[in-house]
């Protein structure tokens, strides 16, 4: 069953470019499917460098491997590049020898596809990443007819969110339940394919914990040329309980006892191998309101929840709050949002502020509401930033409340991260 990606349309748009075109992702988000599905015809021809013979090749001699490889194909597909040593310097004499040849390459390590080959490949390539699953996709797998009423309400919503006195649409119980049944599904089990096609939570777990495991052994130690994966482990399981918290460097190295410049490396191997992002604060006073402290969350939740091995229900967690909040980010980062955190030094806090193109927009996580509560600190922010419009976002709960001159929309989750939020640029100033 091959589910469509979101990214095909921006491929769509650019396919017939001469530049190279890389896709980079995490292990298992589906590049060799998408390559195969989107890519591959009469014409070309795909390839991988885990077979060891012909990355010797592409190694010992480019020449003779393009003129094996290309001669007879209009489009070469080169997947799993990363392993590829100086594999940036080896493609440009490729690409500049052979004009008029499409070449595709994937990897699952941004290290060595932005770092390293890059720096040769400047006005020759157009870097794209794909992710796991966002809840539209996941969506789309699961209930297309109630991926197609969510889409349909999203979009009224939408259109509510530019108006100065917006009204919610009426939008029935039973299918907002349904969707929370969803939601709490990618929030336990995350947006890994292999994952979200199983048939069983039992299997779902397995899969997890092998992409987990798959990780550690091939990404860091044979990739990444770490002697050993010890500390790597250690750190990943330290920082999976502790998603959605502000991260102290320091503190982190006194309590592991890895030296602060080891630390900062693994950090780096974890945020360039798609395992985690650290976003930063939003201020305009350095004397009221962080500045440098970062704020952790993973890019998958599911790949978290394998990492400290609790697959529990949501229900019966102390850490659901987290995890919802956690999903919310990786929803935004996956549609390309900048997302930032808000907090002063007096403790107040907003969880996530959204920047669209100037416009600041703060969001609130909640995993339950009953009534329309906004917190002092929603309250504060607003008071000193005015933005059009602000969320709260929390499982199920509907409602429009007005600060001043700001609307503060209660929106679903299932919801909120389906509307089109790179629209929200056409809000109406007040």
């Amino acid at each position: 069953m091959y589910i469509r990606r979101e990214l095909e349309s921006k491929l769509a748009q650019i396919s017939s470019v001469p530049e190279i075109i890389a896709i980079l992702g995490a292990r298992q988000v589906g590049k060799t499917t998408l390559l195969r599905n989107f890519f591959l015809t009469e014409n070309s021809k795909m390839i991988s460098f885990e077979d060891r013979q012909i990355l010797s090749l592409f190694q010992e001699d480019e020449k003779a491997f393009a003129n094996y490889y290309l001669n007879d194909c209009d489009t070469l597909i080169i997947d799993e590049f990363q392993y590829a040593r100086e594999g940036g310097r080896k493609l440009k004499f490729i690409y500049d020898s052979f004009p008029g040849k499409k070449i595709v390459i994937s990897g699952s390590s941004s290290l060595e596809l932005t770092e390293q080959a890059t720096k040769y490949l400047v006005g020759r390539i157009f870097l794209f990443h794909l992710e796991t699953f966002n809840f539209s996709e996941f969506l789309s797998a699961k209930d297309k007819n109630l991926h197609k009423m969510l889409l349909s309400q999203a979009d009224k919503i939408l259109e509510e969110l530019r108006k100065i006195d917006p009204v919610l649409p009426t939008i029935s119980q039973t299918i907002i339940q349904k969707s929370v049944e969803f939601i709490d599904e990618l929030v336990l089990f995350g947006g890994y394919p292999r994952a979200v096609l199983s048939d069983n939570n039992i299997e779902k777990t397995t899969v997890l914990q092998n992409i987990f495991n798959t990780y550690l052994l091939k990404e860091i130690r044979e990739i990444l040329n770490l002697p050993d994966d010890y500390q790597m482990e250690k750190l990943t399981k330290f920082l999976g309980l502790r998603i959605a918290d502000i991260m102290n460097i320091n503190d982190i190295s006194n309590a592991l006892g890895i030296s602060y410049k080891r630390l900062q490396q693994l950090l780096h191997v974890l945020e360039k191998t798609y395992i985690i992002q650290m976003i930063p604060p939003f201020y305009t006073n350095n004397l009221l309101e962080l500045t440098k402290s970062r704020k952790l969350f993973f890019k998958d939740t599911g790949f978290r929840n394998a990492v400290i091995n609790n697959f529990t229900n949501l229900a019966e967690r102390t850490d659901s709050s987290d995890l919802y909040e956690n999903l919310v980010f990786s929803e935004l980062m996956k549609k390309d949002i900048k997302a930032k955190f808000w907090r002063t030094k007096s403790k107040a806090e907003v969880d996530i502020i959204m920047e669209i193109e100037g416009r600041i927009i703060p969001v609130e996580i909640k995993s339950n509401l009953k009534r329309n509560n906004v917190q002092r600190s929603m309250i504060s922010f607003i008071k000193k930033y005015q933005p059009e419009i602000g969320f709260i976002v929390s499982r199920n709960y509907f409602d429009i409340v007005k600060i001043e001159n700001t609307n503060v929309f209660f929106i679903p989750f299932a919801l909120f991260i389906l509307i089109d939020l790179k629209s929200l640029r056409n809000v109406p100033r007040r």
